[in-house]
């Protein structure tokens, strides 16, 4: 049966700074012409964070250059200057694939049928954020506060406007939005007092919490219940005619997402190996390493990592409807969504088909490529 659901209403600090503009646009939820429309075995992948960093490094730098090569599949990389323009370039055969927030993912596929979401990271990553030394403990804590973020064409924006909808905070009478950008910028403005709160996600948490004085928490939102708030998505024509490499693409991110969990170094060694530039600089390496990893945790727990359903990108049909509604009752996607022909989760489902005992041996060895 189809169903369509339509709208219904000190070192640390150097670090941090050196990767804020690398994940600046991220979120604005994450091309190229591609050769594997047209039989080759090459595919774009636009990927919104604007540049190469620790953050997007287990898919644009570590499965590019081992597993997906090791497979038979030549990766291109493209950055976009966000998950929206990513999904736009796939929706017009310009970029093959690309890993974007869900809601850029259901925008485009609303207005595109020409992009196929077939995969789905788990857990959410938006958040509302503030210092340590604050009164408030909760989201009704925030009426009359001010909320900073970083602009308001953002993911951050929309997911936390609904965040405060959902307690039975007004996003538009009861709270002040101001934009900050992010990184010190934004906590300059948390440390003056310019805003009470942050509104973000994580990846730049983390930056700015060490860019703060006396650190940041995260405050308990209804978003936390969100199985998923990325997506992996795929050109129509590109699925139809090389289903086959897109499920050898998708089983290489799920071993990836392996050795992100269990060795995160092997990843990040490799990233500096190939892009000196972005390794933290006037520290020990064993001080970059463990100050790089702790800012990654949380990222890649959601993006590279398996799902509810003990498969990487694989949820419920119950799960993928839940998400979708939401997206539409909370006012952050537009349009009609017909869940059977805008979903193909059966690519994540398929390329679960291997051995993750023997991978995450090898994960323990160090040993994956």
């Amino acid at each position: 049966m189809r169903l369509t659901i339509s709208n219904r209403s000190g070192r640390r600090t150097r670090l941090l700074v050196a990767l804020t503009a690398a994940v600046a646009l991220t979120a604005t939820a994450c091309g190229g012409d591609s050769d594997a429309s047209s039989g080759g075995t090459s595919l774009v992948l636009a990927d919104g964070a604007q540049t190469i960093s620790a953050f997007n490094a287990p898919y644009s730098s570590w499965a590019k250059d081992h597993i997906w090569k090791d497979d038979g599949i030549d990766v291109d990389v493209e950055f976009t200057q966000g998950g929206t323009q990513s999904a736009q370039l796939v929706a017009s055969g310009k970029a093959d694939v690309s890993v974007v927030g869900l809601s850029s993912a259901l925008s485009v596929a609303a207005q595109s049928p020409e992009v196929k979401i077939i995969a789905i990271t788990g857990g959410n990553i938006w958040h509302l954020a503030v210092p340590n030394d604050s009164d408030v403990q909760s989201l009704t804590d925030l009426k009359g506060k001010t909320i900073g973020v970083q602009a308001l064409n953002t993911g951050m924006y929309l997911y936390n406007r609904a965040a405060l909808n959902l307690e039975g905070i007004d996003p538009d009478d009861d709270v002040t939005w101001l934009p900050i950008g992010t990184g010190a910028q934004a906590a300059e403005a948390l440390n003056s007092g310019k805003v009470d709160a942050f509104a973000t996600y994580d990846g730049p948490f983390e930056v700015v919490d060490g860019l703060t004085e006396g650190g940041m928490r995260l405050l308990p939102s209804p978003l936390d219940e969100l199985d998923g708030s990325g997506a992996w998505i795929a050109n129509a024509k590109v699925l139809e005619d090389h289903r086959d490499e897109l499920v050898t693409f998708m089983q290489g991110m799920s071993k990836t997402a392996i050795l992100a969990q269990q060795d995160p170094d092997a990843i990040i060694d490799y990233l500096w190996e190939e892009n000196p530039d972005v390794k933290p600089r006037d520290v020990s390496d064993e001080q970059a390493m463990s100050d790089t990893t702790a800012l990654v945790k949380a990222y890649w727990s959601k993006l590279a990592n398996m799902g509810p359903e003990g498969s990487y990108g694989v949820l419920s049909d119950e799960a993928v409807k839940k998400a979708v509604e939401f997206h539409q009752d909370a006012g952050i996607v537009e349009g009609e969504i017909d869940i059977a022909k805008t979903f193909d989760l059966s690519v994540s489902e398929d390329a679960d088909d291997y051995d993750h005992a023997a991978v995450e041996a090898e994960a323990a060895k160090g040993s994956v490529s």
